[in-house]
């Protein structure tokens, strides 16, 4: 008979909020007569937003889960959006799988690794995730270790999801643990402080982390 332990399959979700203020402009019409326009700062403030069903328990062999994840643009402003997603535990994201499948196919689920070798998650958000990139922890720009939306998301709207369903493997009861999934989002606006509008995600990141 198998072992079964209870666990709590807790997400630690930390929205981030990133303010790009829009300075109060003063113009001047002529030179007879002085006029202030006060503009209004455009907020830039998003919410992480989860369908999480947590399992009653986790056994050993197969455990499958929903939980998932966007991020919705509640500000004024279109802006660009990206996402930090890892396991708690190295050990636990090494036997968990994730997938995007509403059918939650055996094939659909990939490696949640961060490494982009293999068939991993990562590798194949291609299919499962088309606009969504992640950008390796050992890429060597400022953009490094994080799921980016590759698309700007219009005030109101969301992003759409990263993941859905995830799968943890136990060989054992000695495996079965406690351990969080933390996500963690950030926003910026698609256009910078001197009115200009950013090509793409990249440039509009690369120029706010620099």
């Amino acid at each position: 008979m198998k072992k079964k332990k209870k666990i709590a399959a807790a997400a630690v979700i930390i929205a981030a909020v990133m303010i790009v203020a829009v300075l109060v402009v003063y113009a001047y019409f002529s030179a007879f007569e002085g006029k202030d326009n006060t503009l209004t700062p455009a907020d830039n403030t998003i919410e992480i937003s989860e369908d999480y069903v947590p399992p009653a328990e986790q056994g050993e062999g197969s455990n499958i889960y929903k939980k998932q994840i966007s991020v919705v643009n509640s500000s004024n402003a279109k802006c660009y959006i990206r996402v930090y997603m890892d396991f708690s535990d190295s050990g636990v994201r090494a036997r968990s799988y994730l997938s995007n499948d509403p059918d939650q196919s055996a094939e659909s689920f990939y490696s949640a690794n961060r490494s982009t070798e293999g068939n991993t998650y990562i590798a194949n958000l291609g299919t499962q995730a088309p606009k969504w990139e992640f950008i390796p922890d050992n890429d060597t720009s400022s953009l490094a270790g994080y799921y980016y939306y590759t698309e700007p998301v219009l005030s109101g709207e969301s992003t759409e999801p990263l993941m859905t369903y995830v799968k943890t493997i136990n060989a054992d009861a000695d495996e079965i643990k406690q351990y969080d999934i933390v996500v963690y989002s950030e926003s910026i606006q698609t256009t910078g402080m001197d009115g200009y509008k950013y090509t793409d995600y990249k440039e509009a990141w690369t120029a706010t982390l620099g």
